[in-house]
């Protein structure tokens, strides 16, 4: 972008916009503090634990995560930086949900206010507009309520990037150093982060400042450093590891591509609702024709076959027949949308800044849809910012969002149209908002309704034998905290007296009914979240895994209850997978 083309406001130059930017997303998530652990928080949470005493040796533990007591370092493909954190602020202020979320919730403020301060080396005249565009999102409000790695990973990512542009522009030694060692901090949080090397290394050279690139070889160091010493603590280099996991497990097909666009579109939204504002009625009217013929070549009930709960309900329900439809097809017409966003920003402006912002969208697509176990949610939130500063700058090429902030108007006309303007602009953010309080609230209430269940099996329960559960989760941490023993499925016999609670919605779990003969079934219900899901394989909503619940990332429809089974064992049997 040209200077002369620059019209930053002076409110944009202040504090003005990151302050604001830190009281929203905490005014956001505080209503959510005291959320129940969940998904994989247990494990960050133990390994935290673990650090406490044994701070050198971070993996150096078992645990039943899978069915079975492995070590931590078998099954873990995550760092333990966020565990160190975990560790530090439990130390600080103790191990309670709010204590804990509210610890965590500085990376979500650090990876917006971030956002914005990587608009404005893009030369964005609104970069509150931009991360407000990737704030207001189903993906950032939800991994913001997780004391996961996912947002720790995001915020030291973006703030590495604006460092070593920064740093580069100027020649500031300092910045690009702090930014090495952010790209460090960013991997040993979450291994993806080491995408930031070859992503600035190519930054590095298109403009013409190879020289910076000398630089990279500190984080690189540092890993090696990791490595090395991970494989002397558990015979393994673990950075590696996880790569070749990511290759053996990655899917490589065009309905693996589907749902990327999919998950991008859903959980990064608010470019759904952008594009009507940014994209020509003919480039709409084609992708929409575009989109549909290709999901007309796979059926999208295809989608839910591996989910046989969602794809009956789906074949005898005409009201969620369509609801799925219509989201499927309009999350995936916002996934392409992004894609496009920094297809065309490359076309246009065709320098190293539009560069990074296309390998960078590109990079984590291809890793989320080809590399990744799965396609979740968490991967996607790593796009929230490209894709928020790709629709401030295209809006800006339509001239739009100067509009905002004209000072004088010289007629009433023009003060109307002003204000007509700004609902244009801000109402796709409004709507994003929403939707996106609304998924967290549905992940709030779904991680709730674990934590409420483990506390009623506990407390009624008054047998002679064990209270065995399945299930990992939230459920596990909370039935073990209560005294339930998870089942092992190498070694668990259940005994006369004994029971075993099942949790409908979670996974290494065996159905009921393959143990029938030998006990009675019992089944508790916990009202469900109401019109959206986030996590059911009953709606195919997957949001924290399109393998695990589904191909969607939420979906709004009718949402059945969280269902639970009890086993009031008879007589002994082995608790096995292949129990008949």
């Amino acid at each position: 972008m040209e200077k002369q083309d620059i019209n930053m406001d002076k409110r944009e130059k202040g504090p003005a916009g990151p302050l604001f930017l830190g009281v929203f997303v905490l005014a956001c998530l505080v209503p959510f503090i005291k959320k129940a652990f969940n998904v994989d928080d247990p494990v960050y949470i133990w390994i935290a634990r673990h650090i406490q005493s044994s701070p050198l040796d971070f993996f150096g533990f078992n645990i039943n995560w899978r069915g079975i007591i492995e070590p931590v370092s078998q099954f873990n493909e995550n760092p333990p930086l966020s565990s160190y954190f975990i560790a530090l602020a439990a130390k600080l202020f103790g191990w309670s949900e709010a204590a804990l979320h509210m610890s965590f919730f500085i990376f979500a403020v650090a990876a917006a206010i971030g956002t914005y301060y990587l608009a404005r080396e893009f030369f964005c005249s609104s970069p509150l507009i931009a991360a407000l565009a990737g704030v207001v999102t189903p993906v950032f409000m939800i991994s913001a309520n997780t004391v996961m790695c996912d947002m720790m990973m995001t915020a030291f990512w973006v703030w590495a990037v604006f460092l070593w542009m920064r740093g580069v522009r100027v020649g500031s030694v300092f910045n690009v150093v702090l930014a090495s060692l952010f790209i460090a901090a960013s991997s040993l949080s979450k291994y993806v982060g080491m995408s930031l090397i070859p992503l600035l290394l190519c930054y590095s050279v298109v403009t013409k400042k190879g020289r910076w690139a000398f630089f990279l070889l500190l984080p690189a160091l540092i890993l090696a450093g990791y490595d090395w010493l991970t494989y002397e603590l558990y015979g393994r280099g673990l950075l590696l590891n996880a790569a070749s996991y990511a290759v053996s497990y990655g899917g490589k097909s065009l309905t693996n591509f589907i749902v990327g666009l999919v998950f991008v579109g859903g959980c990064l939204i608010s470019v759904f609702f952008y594009s009507f504002l940014i994209w020509p009625k003919k480039n709409i009217i084609a992708g929409a024709l575009l989109m549909a013929a290709i999901l007309f070549l796979v059926p999208l009930g295809n989608f839910l076959v591996p989910f046989p709960q969602a794809l009956a309900r789906f074949q005898n329900d005409p009201v969620f027949h369509w609801a799925f439809v219509l989201q499927f097809y309009f999350f995936a017409l916002g996934g392409a949308s992004a894609l496009a966003l920094a297809v065309s920003d490359l076309w246009r402006s065709r320098d190293a800044g539009s560069l990074l912002l296309f390998l960078w969208v590109m990079g984590i697509f291809t890793f989320l849809c080809l590399l990744n176990w799965t396609i979740n949610g968490r991967t996607v939130l790593l796009l929230f910012p490209p894709v928020g500063i790709l629709i401030a700058r295209a809006f800006e090429r339509r001239k739009m969002t100067f509009l905002i902030f004209r000072k004088n108007q010289k007629s009433q006309k023009d003060s109307t149209s002003g204000r007509g303007s700004r609902l244009l602009i801000f109402s796709p953010l409004i709507i994003s908002l929403v939707i996106a309080l609304a998924a967290a609230r549905a992940d709030y209430n779904w991680a709730g309704s674990q934590r409420a269940e483990a506390a009623a099996l506990t407390q009624s329960y008054h047998g002679p034998g064990r209270l065995w559960f399945m299930g990992h989760w939230g459920f596990q941490y909370y039935m073990e905290a209560l005294g339930g023993k998870p089942v092992d499925f190498e070694q668990t016999t259940a005994q006369p007296g004994d029971m075993i609670a099942i949790p409908a919605n979670n996974c290494f779990v065996l159905p009921p009914y393959l143990f029938a003969g030998d006990s009675m079934v019992s089944e508790t219900h916990i009202a469900s979240t109401g019109w959206l899901a986030v996590m059911d394989p009953r709606t195919g909503a997957g949001f924290y895994g399109d393998k695990v619940s589904g191909p969607l990332p939420f979906i709004i429809a009718s949402v059945p209850d969280e269902k639970y089974y009890v086993l009031s064992v008879i007589r002994p049997f082995p608790v096995r997978p292949d129990s008949q």
